[in-house]
């Protein structure tokens, strides 16, 4: 009868928080708690019929090397509410551990790979069935945070690059920082002052602004900046049309052109103002003024109603008859 009283451990993977504090920084426990969560409802959600969904798209996908899955927000809360509202609500954070673990995913459920290759980063590409809202209601309390807005593509720019990690390198000493995350979005990076390494000694000290970045040993994505206009039934008599901009990166490039109705799910977001100017008080009113933008998560292109871009409805038979 040993053992007849041990009743054993349970515990529950619960995501911690603390009101009090700084919410922005999750703790390590945290992002393991989240990680498993997040591989859980790739792994194992299914629609009834047992076909896992996600699973099965991944690796279709991994294996035609569109290295991307398309997620339903409302799947993920059918699956795990809480964890579905705080992508909602913290999608900078959530969507880089989701986009972490579905790269795991993918090396787990591809293998054996051929020649043994490196995974590659797999993109999340989200879709919700919630209601659009007008481009009006886009104020400053929903920035960081998941949106949803109609609009028209009015004009698109070339596909260009931008780096995710760079490798910097100094003037004086040539010492060389590896692999420096670059975050997404057109933030951009404000390289070091000073040279890090110790200047005690030296005759010929580093000078101010030293680094420069080494173009060889930098990664980099393909991203396109498009200009989002409100659709015409949603602007009130007598005004002009609102515009907003958008950044799409990965394989959300290339999706549109100019002229589409879309609707666009992704993160309210902002960026420095940088007008360059001669006139320091000018400069100065400026500080802290931030334009806003919006972080392409999921892009889809209405093709049913008037003025959609859809397919012809003309059968073989009507051009004959024409």
């Amino acid at each position: 009868m040993s053992g007849f009283d041990d009743l054993g451990v349970y515990f529950s993977g619960n995501i911690f928080t603390d009101e009090d504090g700084d919410n922005n920084q999750l703790g390590e426990s945290n992002v393991n708690v989240i990680r498993r969560r997040f591989k859980d409802f790739l792994r194992q959600f299914h629609s009834g019929d047992f076909q896992y969904k996600y699973r099965n798209q991944l690796k279709e996908h991994y294996n035609i090397e569109q290295y991307w899955i398309e997620v339903s927000l409302d799947d993920l809360a059918s699956y795990d509410e809480e964890l579905a509202d705080r992508v909602n609500k913290s999608p900078i954070q959530y969507l880089k551990i989701f986009e972490t673990t579905a790269t795991e995913l993918a090396d787990e459920i591809t293998r054996p790979r051929v020649d043994e290759e490196n995974v590659k980063p797999i993109q999340v590409v989200l879709s919700s069935d919630a209601n659009p809202v007008s481009l009006r209601e886009v104020k400053s309390d929903t920035i960081s945070k998941l949106v949803k807005v109609p609009g028209i593509i009015v004009s698109a720019s070339n596909v260009r690059s931008k780096a995710t990690k760079v490798s910097l390198q100094c003037r004086g000493c040539q010492e060389i920082i590896k692999d420096v995350n670059i975050n997404p979005g057109l933030e951009g990076y404000l390289l070091p002052r000073k040279c890090n390494t110790d200047q005690t000694g030296r005759l010929n000290k580093c000078p101010m602004d030293p680094y420069f970045i080494v173009p060889d040993k930098c990664e980099c994505i393909d991203y396109q900046v498009l200009k989002l206009q409100e659709t015409p039934e949603s602007v009130p008599h007598g005004e002009m049309p609102r515009h907003l901009q958008l950044f799409c990166d990965r394989y959300l490039c290339d999706k549109v052109v100019p002229g589409n109705r879309v609707t666009v799910l992704g993160i309210f977001s902002i960026k420095k103002v940088s007008k360059p100017s001669t006139n320091n008080v000018e400069s100065k009113v400026n500080v802290g003024i931030r334009a806003p933008y919006l972080r392409v998560l999921g892009i889809y292109v209405e093709n049913e109603g008037p003025g959609r871009s859809g397919n012809i409805p003309y059968t073989p038979e009507d051009e004959e008859l024409f």
